[in-house]
């Protein structure tokens, strides 16, 4: 018997998928573009970021499902994850530059292009934490993996507050370790800190719950249904 391919068609129609939603969002700022709009291209730039942690959650449960229980392997590329999975609801913060004006011809456009944004980075990380969750309870118990889940949520928060109000990202671990350890500390008893890793949490534990329940149910009744035609 042969071994299971390593990178599996259901993956790669997500990963498919998720690009066609990318760029459209890069359509719609395409036509903001053409409409002699300042080009700017951090938005792109973020939604690019939101892919990292998608891929990094993809490697690690196509190799847990061909190789088997790898934890030193799954927890480095766990961190690697975590390090930037902040970019994914990171850009539900990039609304607040929204600017209303109802006689501006093109409000409605930039208020669909900055939710399009959001709503597709946020996607990337909601199947990036499916995916890493899945690798997590292949190769550690029910408990820890979900201890590791209910942690990453405010941290991703945390991660989201350090971006959006300290002007950090994920690159400084590497290039200004210094700035992020100061950073964190000075951050660790802000209570604004505190209040919005909380409400992120919140926000993607709950929509990670939707999701969750959405697929398992849709697992449980394929397998109800092909036990009843056995």
């Amino acid at each position: 018997m042969s071994d299971p391919p390593i990178i599996t068609m259901e993956g790669l129609f997500s990963l498919l998928l998720l690009l066609v939603l990318s760029l459209v969002a890069v359509f719609f700022h395409l036509i903001r573009i053409y409409f002699n709009s300042p080009v700017d291209f951090s938005m792109d730039w973020n939604l690019f970021l939101s892919w990292i942690p998608l891929i990094v959650a993809f490697l690690a449960d196509n190799f847990t499902k061909r190789f088997g229980k790898i934890p030193v392997w799954l927890i480095i590329l766990s961190f690697i994850w975590l390090a930037f999975f902040p970019n994914a609801p990171y850009m539900i913060t990039d609304l607040a530059h929204l600017t209303v004006d109802y006689q501006r011809d093109l409000t409605w456009h930039d208020t669909i292009m900055l939710f399009f944004y959001a709503e597709v980075s946020l996607f990337n990380g909601l199947v990036s934490l499916y995916w890493i969750h899945r690798s997590w309870r292949r190769v550690f118990s029910r408990s820890v993996s979900t201890v590791f889940l209910l942690m990453s949520l405010p941290l991703a928060g945390f991660g989201v507050y350090l971006g959006r109000v300290r002007r950090m990202n994920s690159w400084d671990i590497l290039h200004d370790p210094m700035a992020i350890l100061k950073n964190l500390f000075e951050s660790a008893l802000d209570r604004t800190a505190l209040v919005f890793s909380m409400e992120i949490g919140m926000l993607l534990g709950i929509l990670y719950l939707v999701l969750w329940a959405i697929i398992r149910f849709r697992i449980r009744h394929s397998r109800k249904t092909i036990e009843a035609a056995d």
